[in-house]
């Protein structure tokens, strides 16, 4: 026994056909193909090809080419003049029914482009690089100059504090000090005018 896959690859056979071909004659190939029906599809699907007809045999009554045979073409030619080529000119512009512009070496006037771009790039970068460096240490100067106003009003604040009590404080003082002279003076007379 052997399976229908192997037996045609075995046999380069055309598994398709060959299973259509067995279902048609109510083979079954579910457990492989035995032998007797291994022959039936081997004569089947590997027929020899006919073996070719013979030549027919000349006989006395048909005429027989002769042995050596001599052919003549014949002087049936005429040659024909053929023009020289050389130093043959040809003007394409014969061809053309249109004009184009150019211009004259493009690969160095793109150079001079490419160039002048980079150039221009340059400057664009210097440009953005001063910007940026500018506002920068504009920056910092408006901090340092917020720190600076910040700590100038936290010192007015204590200016205005200290000044308030010190003044309170010299009020009182001077208060005081008035009254002891007040006092001081209550104790003797005025002088009379003029007088010293």
């Amino acid at each position: 026994m052997i399976s229908l896959n192997q037996f045609c690859k075995d046999h380069s056979l055309p598994k398709t056909s060959v299973y259509r071909w067995l279902t048609e004659q109510g083979h079954p190939t579910n457990n492989g193909i035995e032998s007797e029906l291994q022959d039936l599809i081997l004569e089947q699907f590997c027929k020899p090809e006919p073996a070719p007809e013979p030549a027919p045999e000349v006989t006395q009554d048909e005429p027989v080419s002769p042995t050596a045979i001599t052919v003549t073409t014949g002087n049936h030619c005429q040659a024909l003049t053929v023009p020289a080529f050389d130093g043959f000119t040809v003007d394409l512009a014969q061809f053309r029914e249109s004009e184009t512009l150019v211009i004259d070496d493009p690969l160095s006037v793109a150079a001079q482009f490419i160039a002048t771009a980079g150039a221009i790039k340059q400057a664009l970068n210097g440009d953005i690089k001063a910007r940026e460096q500018r506002l920068h240490e504009t920056k910092q100067a408006k901090d340092a100059i917020a720190t600076a106003a910040q700590q100038l009003e936290l010192e007015q604040r204590l200016y205005k504090l200290q000044t308030s009590q010190l003044d309170h404080a010299q009020t009182l003082e001077s208060q005081t000090l008035a009254a002891s002279l007040a006092a001081l003076q209550s104790l003797g007379k005025p002088a009379p005018a003029g007088e010293q």
